[in-house]
């Protein structure tokens, strides 16, 4: 859960091609999500999840997990730009389940891509950053995997993030089908903790 109560403006196209540039630049450690549609997942777990984690965590997780860098920013100003960025987009996502959660979509589900191999893999990614975000809270997403009938609801996560076997003997159809369900399934987590 994040606090959402800024009224911050989404990000622009502008501002999230330069986002991505910074996460996948040489200046980031290697282990860092670099990919807007692995934050854009990441964060979508954090906002949607039983526990409220404080920002300085979920962005050092995010941008350098297994901190084998002292700092990841080149200044105060560039880490104070990044950080703007980031939490302007956090928010952006939470204000969208407190306002209209039926109309969530992933951040994949707004972009184009150049063929299906491309979107495949920004799905892959989507999937992946939410079952970081998952992580980061472990113990407190338990209650919904003990929980037989909703526990389900993250199995599309799981195949499309290929953390199962599944995905490989899927076929092409089954796995659009399997990205389709991505939306439904999150809405569906999002409403069994707000319950």
């Amino acid at each position: 859960m994040i606090n959402s109560d800024k009224p911050l403006q989404p990000l622009s196209q502008n501002e999230l091609t330069h986002l991505e540039t910074f996460l996948a630049s040489d200046i980031t450690p290697e282990d860092c999500m670099s990919s807007l549609e692995m934050i854009d997942g990441y964060m979508t777990a954090l906002v949607i999840g039983p526990e409220q984690v404080e920002q300085e965590e979920w962005i050092s997780y995010l941008l350098n997990p297994e901190k084998h860098r002292r700092d990841v920013f080149a200044s105060t100003e560039e880490a104070e730009e990044i950080t703007a960025l980031l939490d302007r987009h956090i928010v952006a996502i939470a204000n969208q389940f407190e306002t209209a959660p039926e109309e969530f979509l992933p951040l994949y589900e707004m972009f184009s891509y150049s063929d299906d191999e491309e979107r495949e893999l920004a799905v892959e990614e989507w999937a992946l950053g939410f079952i970081l975000g998952m992580e980061l809270c472990h113990e407190a997403w338990q209650p919904m995997f003990a929980d037989e009938e909703h526990a389900m609801l993250a199995g599309p996560v799981f195949v499309l993030g290929k953390i199962t076997d599944d995905y490989d003997t899927m076929t092409q159809q089954e796995k659009d089908e399997m990205a389709n369900m991505l939306d439904e399934s999150v809405i569906g987590m999002y409403k069994f903790f707000c319950r």
